[in-house]
């Protein structure tokens, strides 16, 4: 453990499943230093700057710095200046380390529940190209507190016979989901959750793809887990979700919504004083969400739910409606299940 991050020791990432608990912050890192930068990192760079993270982690490497997006930054500057790898190096590392790129890239590219929505469609318009016009053409509606009664209606819709309807449905800053839902009423639940799980995982493909096991995090309860695994089995494994379960869910979800606009805050206590009232109101209003939080079936674990209490301004969901062919042929078989990789390691 020669690389420290915040002066904590990182272990030697080129180990199958050590680069897990990273992948997202890594990630992160990517788009932080595009952000500052200007830059957009290729995908041979996000590459090169991995290879140089795992052997700055490893034996003959020794570094620290106080944040991911610096390591990132300096291991991008090492690449350019042709330090470790350098750039006509890199083609040779990755040659020599195939193996190894496709698992780092494929945890770093799927370490987050909005990453895992967006490869998911990215990869149904590789295999289905009749699917490109309609993922284009997807329609983005907001819907906030109070507002549970229009929720209902979108998340109730069955679309034509011939036609697959997905949502691509997102929680600013909490979580982002796809609902995939066929004519004849079959519905799918696809997603990852940033460190918890991945989608593999979710889908039943890949046991290894649980980010909480009892030997990797010892904060989540074996209650916790125990709740993740019967939410899966009821939401998740790639099944269709039982008809009445989804129904009550959506009402449930709706629910919260409507319960959030209106938090009691004990109006007496503000008299005079509107900008603390609106702040109080808007904390208030996820505190209430938070207690609808282990009924949903995204991420029912406590650790989370305290997470979301503590979140401010109103709750709210984007969600975005695509119409694509039916190219299940009116059996009311997935099309997001299959594209999830078997194994996110690669």
């Amino acid at each position: 453990m020669l690389l420290t991050i915040a002066k904590n020791p990182v272990p030697d990432l080129s180990v199958t499943g050590a680069l897990d608990p990273y992948a997202e912050q890594i990630e992160q890192a990517f788009g932080k230093y595009e952000q500052t930068t200007g830059e957009e990192l290729a995908e041979h760079e996000r590459q090169a700057i991995l290879a140089q993270l795992i052997a700055w982690s490893g034996p003959a490497g020794k570094e620290s710095f106080p944040s991911w997006p610096q390591a990132v930054r300096a291991a991008q500057m090492r690449v350019k200046t042709g330090g470790f790898l350098g750039e006509r190096n890199t083609t040779v590392v990755q040659s020599r380390n195939e193996g190894l790129f496709n698992m780092a890239m494929g945890s770093v590219n799927w370490a987050n529940c909005g990453k895992t929505a967006e490869n998911i469609l990215a990869e149904l318009k590789k295999k289905h190209p009749t699917f490109v016009d309609g993922i284009g053409a997807g329609k983005r509606e907001k819907v906030g507190s109070g507002a549970g009664k229009r929720l209902l209606e979108l998340l109730r819709e069955v679309p034509p016979q011939g036609q697959i309807l997905l949502f691509d449905c997102s929680f600013p800053s909490v979580h982002t989901f796809l609902l995939e839902i066929h004519p004849n009423g079959n519905r799918y639940l696809c997603q990852g959750y940033q460190g918890t799980y991945y989608a593999s995982w979710w889908t039943g493909k890949d046991e290894g793809g649980l980010l909480v096991g009892e030997k990797q995090d010892a904060k989540i309860s074996n209650e916790d887990r125990e709740r993740l695994h019967r939410t899966r089995e009821s939401w998740g494994l790639g099944r269709s979700v039982n008809p009445n379960r989804y129904d009550d869910t959506v009402v449930l979800l709706a629910k919260a919504f409507d319960e959030a606009a209106l938090p009691d805050i004990g109006e007496g206590e503000y008299v005079g004083i509107e900008v603390e009232k609106l702040r109080r109101q808007e904390t208030a209003a996820w505190e209430v969400f938070a207690k609808f939080w282990p009924e949903l079936p995204f991420c029912p674990v406590q650790r989370e739910t305290d997470s979301i209490a503590k979140r401010t301004q109103r709750p709210e969901i984007e969600i975005t409606t695509i119409l694509v062919p039916d190219v299940a042929a009116n059996t009311g078989t997935s099309v997001t299940v299959p594209v999830v990789p078997n194994s996110i390691k690669g």
